[in-house]
Parts: structure tokens; C-alpha cells; sequence
């Protein structure tokens, strides 16, 4: 009996210090946070409603430079190549096409912090060819509030704000909605610029004024300025975002995006200001259907090990381990009923009784 006690007594407190171990370092610590190894691959359909073509603008021909209305995809995929304690090294690798051909092909690094997904700047120095970003960078954090945060914007190497607007549902799933809004920024990247026009003649920007290519407004302000630029005249490029995040607050990951962007080019005056003159790309896009449904998917399983390994196996471990405790101390207090109090006391009997004196003659 006594052995059983002692046995129930030890699981029962083990228990208890497993339950609040799981529930509060554990789960938080090392379970709701971006895992080793990690590769998260989605893909987007949208359209592009303008978009320039480099060769043909080059080579004069204004019909085909500019291509309007074309079907477009982006495949994305996000990789965790390396962690270190609760620092990530993280790659954001994506391929734009456009009617099937890849016209766009990037990739950024960034060190994070594995639970907020927020960029860092203290990382092993191994760690070579990361983006200095600030904020949020692939995804939203592990336990996403209804407050306002702050994302990095690859093109334009900024921050933006990221602005909490509502709690909805999508693929089954309550999440929290997201919105950023980039005004007109100069673009900064270098791996999207290397893409585009860097001059054009000036020849060749008379002729987009002249030949309709160009709204009326712009093409008297490009009329105007023009003899007053060099030849070839230097381009700019501004980058700005309308786009919309439906997150699954538990995992942080995007269950879905609708997108709608523009790199317009403008005209570098030698005064260090510009002159918008035509989008080269304006966009619209949106998870595809499969790949909304692959991250609610992913979601959905992200919130049943945290819930099980952060709150129903600790919930089971507690009660476990306060039945065990009080087993054990029923058995004690059954054992202390059957041990005697006090030592028993002889009662009347054969021989007993007073002495009886001897009889005096």
C-alpha cells in the first residue's frame, strides 16, 4: 500500500509540473514558432492590366511595348534555410509570368525572429546576402493581435503600416484582415530594377507623346520638358500597393491576398525630382484557389499541435495529476484508520485480582 502512495504521489506531482511546463514554456517557446526545415510554396493568378515590354520599347515598337490585359501567376515559395536558437534564416523566392513566359524572377533573404517573424539584426555571422529589413517579413506572427503592424516592402527596401481592419471568415476559417497601403515610393531594388529601362532616347520619348501612348495631361507636361533634358533621358521607377491579408491569427499564415500594384516609370529631371510617365507594370492578383485552401489547410494543422501540445495535453496532465494526489492521500489516511492508537489493556481473568493477604492465626 505504502509503495502505491509513493507511486501515485511522484506521477501526480510529475504531472502536474509536465502540464505547466507544456502550457507555458514549451508550446510558447519551442512548438508555436517557425520550425527547422520549413518550405511553405504558394501560387497567385491575377492580371495584368499594362505591361511594358523592354525589347519592344527599345526597339521603337510602341504597339507591341506595351501589352494590356494579360493573364499573369506568381509561385512563391518561402523557405526557413537555417535557424539559430530563436533566430531564422529565411528565403522569399518568387517567379512572375505572364501569359505563361517568366518575365520576373527574385529572391530575398531576411533574419528573423522564429515567433514574431519580425527581421533582426543580430544573427550569425555566416548568415551572408541578407536584406536590413525591419518589421514583418514573409508572414504574421504566431498568435496575431488585432492591432497594427509594420511590414517590410521588398521593392522599395521600407517599412509600411500594416492596418488591422476586421475579423472574417475564409476557408472555414476566422481571420483577422489586413490591409497595406504603399503611396508612390521610389523602387529601390536592385534585382527589380535590373529588369527595367534604365534611359530611353529622346527621340523615342517624343514619339510616346506624339503616337497616343501617353494621356493628354502627360503628353503636353513630356512636350514641355523634353528640350530641356539630356539624350538618352534617365528613368525612375515608383512602386505603391493596395493590398489586402486574411490571417490566421493562431499560425500567422496567409490563408489569402488580393493585391493591387504599379511600377510606374518617370522621367529623372536633373533637378533630383520626376515626372510620372507610364506604368510598366499595373497588377492585379489573389491566391489561386488551390493555394488558399493549402494554406488553411497548413493553418488548420498548425493550430492542432499547438492546441493539444499547449492546452488539452496540459489540461489532461493537471487532472491526471490532482486525481493521483488525492488517491494518494486517501490511501494514507486508510492506512493511519487501521494502525492502533494505543497498546491494549488486560482485563479480569484467571489469577487476576487483588491479592489475597494471608490469614493471620
Amino acid at each position: 500500500m505504502t509503495k502505491t502512495r509513493i507511486a501515485c504521489a511522484v506521477v501526480g506531482v510529475l504531472s502536474l509540473v509536465a502540464a505547466a511546463l507544456l502550457a507555458w514554456w514549451i508550446t510558447p517557446s519551442y512548438v508555436a514558432r517557425t520550425p527547422s526545415g520549413k518550405n511553405i510554396e504558394r501560387t497567385y493568378d491575377g492580371t495584368f492590366q499594362s505591361l511594358l515590354d523592354p525589347q519592344a520599347l527599345a526597339a521603337g515598337n510602341l504597339l507591341g511595348a506595351v501589352k494590356q490585359n494579360v493573364p499573369m501567376t506568381v509561385a512563391q515559395d518561402v523557405k526557413v534555410e537555417k535557424t539559430s536558437g530563436n533566430k531564422a534564416l529565411i528565403s522569399d523566392s518568387r517567379t512572375t509570368s505572364a501569359a505563361g513566359a517568366k518575365v520576373e524572377q527574385t529572391k530575398w533573404q531576411y533574419a528573423v525572429d522564429r515567433k514574431s517573424l519580425e527581421a533582426v539584426s543580430s544573427h550569425p555571422s555566416s548568415w551572408t546576402d541578407l536584406i536590413p529589413a525591419q518589421g514583418l517579413t514573409v508572414s504574421w506572427p504566431f498568435g496575431a493581435q488585432k492591432k497594427n503592424y509594420e511590414g517590410w516592402t521588398p521593392e522599395t527596401q521600407k517599412v509600411a503600416p500594416l492596418t488591422y481592419l476586421r475579423s472574417e471568415k475564409k476557408q472555414g476559417i476566422t481571420t483577422y484582415v489586413y490591409q497595406a497601403k504603399v503611396a508612390p515610393t521610389k523602387i529601390a531594388d536592385p534585382q527589380i530594377l535590373a529588369t527595367l529601362p534604365k534611359e530611353l532616347p529622346v527621340d523615342l520619348l517624343k514619339l510616346l507623346g506624339t503616337a497616343g501612348a501617353l494621356p493628354a495631361a502627360q503628353a503636353a507636361q513630356l512636350a514641355q520638358i523634353l528640350p530641356e533634358l539630356p539624350n538618352p533621358v534617365p528613368l525612375a521607377y515608383s512602386f505603391q500597393d493596395d493590398s489586402t491579408f486574411w490571417v490566421d491569427p493562431h499560425t500567422g499564415l496567409v490563408i489569402d491576398v488580393q493585391r493591387a500594384q504599379q511600377r510606374v516609370a518617370e522621367i529623372a529631371l536633373p533637378n533630383g525630382t520626376t515626372v510620372p510617365l507610364i506604368p510598366a507594370v499595373a497588377v492585379t492578383y489573389q491566391d489561386s484557389a488551390a493555394s488558399s485552401k493549402a494554406a488553411a489547410d497548413d493553418a488548420r494543422h498548425g493550430r492542432t499541435v499547438i492546441s493539444w501540445l499547449g492546452v488539452y495535453l496540459p489540461i489532461i496532465l493537471l487532472a491526471l495529476g490532482v486525481v493521483l494526489l488525492a488517491l494518494a492521500g486517501l490511501l494514507r489516511g486508510r492506512r493511519r484508520s487501521a494502525t492502533p492508537t494505543s497498546a491494549p489493556v488486560a482485563g479480569p481473568g484467571p489469577g487476576a485480582g487483588p491479592a489475597v493477604p494471608p490469614t493471620q492465626e
